[in-house]
């Protein structure tokens, strides 16, 4: 297999120096010398502002030959016959334009083509707004691709709310997220959780920060730095394999006109105590340089935002009457200030119509200053309780870091030789997080029989506890130290790969591809962490009972009646010098099993053909072949001898065929029917392969480098109808067959709960997906954006014991998906009114499958909706605004049934207005 990859690479090198040298690989000319070829380049843009427009179908008339504009709004279309032809431009949402072109000899002719954005109402010629050119932009992209995908230009991630990455992808059909402290973090496309789909910015896949897994979180990267979402939902054999559920890829700004604009906003949080402001900075420059040889773009994005959260959380069992009775109860609040900062960078060079040279860059950083305040009621169904009150902060600013930096840098070239053209691309991506400093302190009172619980309504239990306690940590005597902790904590994914395609004409009709990837990824997690016990410990406590916090709300989302209390200040936790003699300190081995080392090589090689059978009718079919390499070193913590031994695993190899084949039928032009049959995969979790052992207060983790990846087999069916009002509607059914799901397994056959991830079983997934857009035909200016997804997943060889027999789900699956939104624009004015709903599902965090139905966790079902418009001054200037979660929906968990809550977290609504100058 080797030698024959070797020898494709060969011949792809040697056709290449051949081309290099002789400076062009031509279509053979006829012998009569009667026929003469031509090349037809240029530029589409938009007449009313001179940006670019992509996914523009330029045609030669009279023919089948034609091409689609990048997205710099450029294309070419060579092996042109004759001296002299028509070329056609068709765009939804902008009026069609027919352009003449004469040939000179041995010459490539360059049109520059500026669309007027119109659409045909009836019988009147409307001059369409901001809003439109947006999903027009969108649209015309998907409607050219060759394979399923969805579209977001940048001008429609304007008019939603959304002010980071996993927002905007909400808006997609088929794709639901997963929130963290009120914004989008991972997103589940067509019913698979986030770690059977991929995240890429311009086609390079971008590492994680997560330090375990290879999910990567959506809200490092704000939605201002981004000119298109792509969310490809079917694969062809020259994309990245390993995306069960479908691919996101966030295309940066790329060169295209001149333009300069500037963003300035501020708002509020409206959930008490926090501080609550908003603000957000924007600008981007760009222009060409060199009679337009030269493009250059740079993007710059600031965001603060000080916000916070009311939670509450619940751990239930069963009695030995079956009845569900309370053993732990929490009530949480955060304080937290989120700071944004990203800035992008893309730079082209076209050298002629025949070659171009082009960079892209983005660095996102985000810093999470947080405090955490716990309330926590343990042992409920003993006759004696405790009471924990924790307070989780850091040194600097006094609160807890999370910083989390992810950069990702790509140079690559486009080189046409006639039927031969070559495009590469080398990147280097890494993304890290580090918490430094970040401490604990548990405050404990024990022995407590004076409690009482009320889970009359499960939604919402109560403890209620003596007035010695209510009223959170006191100098009454009843409360001590429990533990002092300071943990340092460090994770990287770096990702250097290498990429080549060929392209080969055989014909106007067939065009061959083949290329190869080689990917080097390295993950490493190195975490510190130490305990410390007062030399004093008298003299400590008094000084914790004079650095006391009342955090005590007037409104507590998650419910009046919730008083957390007293807590330590965080002021005073951050302050202590912790390495002065005041204080004796000890390393916990236990905790340090969670580091560990990764290495991973895959080397990639693909061959397609690309067969234009009739006017109508495209058929791709070809094969991906992927070689995986994995190696890890990682740590056994013995916590009887309470030791810990570096341990390595052996170095797993496997390989992986996958096949795939696409149909592409044009009913007309502007009505498709795809068909798609595809393999896909998603690799375990790196951390996951370790081969590590860790304790865990009453459970231990291990690691199982015996893992064998999830692989998809996947059968795709969609009609679309592209509308001439500039929108579209869509009926598709998708069928996904996935074996070797990963999934926790959790034994209770000793002391300790035992929990290893292990390959669970196999599971389908079936669904429809629905999908409208359009302005409505008799009422000007008013806009429907609709879109529905059932989804109906199944498990089956379930390798959990005591469940092979249950009828389950895939975890981070639901049933429904539904987004919608009415719009309207008359010109000056826009506005926006948008729901995102989706159904429950078993969350697909670990642990989440018990080892009864009882113990299983749920994602409950959300339903969000958010306000936002605009009013235009002039061409230039504009003010916007925006209310997000006008529904105050909280995330919430449930453990086994719907009633009986495990998490409950409320963020209050937010609101954001501003100024946009588009100079």
């Amino acid at each position: 297999m080797k030698k024959k990859i070797r020898k494709v690479f060969a011949f792809c090198f040697l056709a290449l120096l051949n081309g290099v040298v002789s400076g062009t690989v031509t279509a053979a000319e006829p012998k009569t010398g009667v026929v003469s070829r031509h090349v037809v380049t240029g530029r589409v843009f938009d007449h009313s502002d001179g940006m670019s427009l992509p996914g523009v179908s330029v045609s030669v008339k009279g023919s089948r030959q034609g091409a689609i504009t990048d997205q710099s709004g450029y294309f070419k279309i060579d092996n042109i016959a004759g001296n002299s032809v028509v070329v056609a431009v068709s765009c939804l949402g902008y009026a069609s334009a027919e352009y003449p072109v004469s040939f000179l000899s041995g010459k490539a002719s360059s049109l520059a083509i500026g669309l007027k954005p119109e659409l045909l109402m009836g019988r009147e010629v409307v001059v369409i707004g901001e809003q439109l050119k947006g999903q027009a932009k969108a649209l015309n992209q998907q409607k050219n691709s060759d394979n399923i995908t969805n579209i977001i230009a940048a001008d429609q991630i304007g008019k939603f709310p959304d002010s980071n990455m996993g927002d905007a992808l909400k808006r997609i059909p088929g794709i639901s997220v997963f929130g963290d402290q009120g914004e989008a973090r991972f997103a589940h496309i067509r019913g698979t959780e986030p770690r059977f789909n991929s995240v890429m910015i311009n086609g390079e896949r971008i590492p994680s920060a997560e330090a375990e897994g290879r999910s990567v979180q959506l809200d490092l990267v704000p939605a201002d730095m981004i000119q298109t979402i792509e969310v490809n939902k079917t694969f062809a054999p020259d994309m990245d394999a390993d995306a069960i559920g479908g691919s996101v890829n966030l295309i940066t700004k790329v060169p295209s006109g001149k333009r300069v604009s500037v963003t300035a906003a501020g708002g509020a949080n409206l959930i008490e105590g926090t501080g609550g402001g908003r603000y957000q900075f924007a600008g981007t420059y760009g222009d060409r340089f060199f009679d337009g040889r030269l493009g250059v773009v740079v993007s710059a994005s600031y965001y603060d935002n000080s916000f916070g959260s009311d939670d509450i959380e619940a751990a239930w069992e069963r009695d030995e009457d079956g009845k569900a009775v309370l053993d732990e109860f929490e009530i949480r609040t955060y304080e937290i200030q989120r700071i944004r900062r990203s800035l992008s960078a893309g730079l082209d060079y076209r050298f002629n119509e025949n070659h171009l040279l082009k960079f892209t860059g983005i660095y996102n950083w985000r810093e999470d200053w947080e405090n955490r305040y716990r309330a926590s009621y343990k042992d409920l169904l003993e006759d004696k309780a405790k009471i924990v009150y924790q307070d989780k902060a850091g040194v600097d600013k006094n609160a807890r870091l999370e910083d989390q930096k992810m950069m990702s840098f790509a140079l690559g070239g486009e080189h046409d030789f006639g039927r031969l053209s070559i495009d590469w691309q080398a990147s280097f991506a890494k993304a890290s997080e580090e918490r430094p400093n970040e401490r604990y302190i548990d405050i404990i009172a024990e022995e407590i029989d004076d409690f009482a619980v009320d889970v009359s309504n499960p939604r919402k239990p109560l403890v209620s506890v003596s007035d010695a306690f209510s009223g959170g940590i006191s100098d009454n005597g009843k409360w001590k130290r429990d533990e002092l902790t300071e943990e340092y904590q460090y994770s990287e994914d770096i990702d250097t790969n290498f990429a080549l395609n060929l392209k080969y004409r055989v014909s106007d009709a067939v065009k061959l591809k083949f290329g190869g990837r080689f990917r080097d990824k390295s993950k490493k997690r190195n975490n510190e962490f130490y305990e410390y016990d007062p030399v004093d410990g008298d003299a400590f406590m008094d000084s914790v009972y004079g650095n006391l916090t009342d955090l005590d709300k007037e409104r507590f989302l998650a419910g009046e009646k919730y008083r957390p209390g007293n807590f330590v200040s965080s002021d005073f936790l951050g302050s202590l010098d912790l390495d002065s003699d005041d204080f004796d300190k000890e390393e916990a081995l236990e905790e340090l099993a969670e580091n560990f080392t990764a290495k991973e090589q895959i080397k990639a090689a693909y061959a397609m053909a690309t067969w234009d059978a009739t006017e109508k009718l495209r058929i791709i079919g070809g094969v991906r072949l992927e070689h995986t390499r994995n190696e890890y070193d990682a740590f056994f913590y013995d916590d009887d001898a309470d030791t810990l031994t570096p341990v390595s695993g052996a170095p797993k190899e496997y390989y992986n065929v996958l096949p795939y084949i696409h149909l592409l039928y044009k009913l007309d032009d502007r009505t498709n029917i795809r068909f798609a049959y595809t393999h896909s995969l998603a690799r375990p979790d790196y951390f996951d392969l370790a081969p590590y052992r860790q304790l865990d207060d009453d459970a231990i983790y291990i690691g199982n480098p015996s893992l064998e990846p999830t692989i998809s087999k996947n059968i795709d069916v969609i009609i679309e109808r592209y509308l001439g009002n500039v929108g579209v509607l869509s009926a598709g059914l998708f069928y996904k067959d996935i074996s070797d799901f990963i999934v926790t397994r959790k034994t209770t056959d000793s002391a300790y709960a035992l929990y290893q991830p292990v390959n669970g079983g196999d599971g389908s997934v079936s669904g429809i997906e629905l999908s409208a857009q359009f302005q409505m035909p008799f009422l000007k200016g008013l806009g429907l954006y609709l879109n529905y997804t059932y989804t109906d997943s199944q498990i089956s060889n379930f390798n959990i014991e005591g469940r092979e027999t249950d009828d389950l789900p895939l975890p981070g699956s639901p049933e429904h998906t539904f987004n919608a939104s009415l719009s309207y624009e008359n010109g000056l004015f826009t506005v926006r009114f948008s729901g995102n709903y989706h159904s429950d599902f078993i969350d697909s965090e670990e642990g989440s499958i018990g080892v009864n139905s009882w113990e299983d966790r749920y994602y409950d079902s959300s339903f969000t909706l958010d306000l936002n418009g605009a009013y235009r001054f002039s061409k230039e200037l504009q003010l916007f605004f925006e209310i997000s979660n006008l529904s105050n929906q909280p995330m919430r968990f449930y453990q086994g049934e719907k009633q009986y809550v495990a998490q409950e977290e409320w963020y209050d609504r937010k609101f954001l207005v501003g100024l946009k100058a588009d100079l």
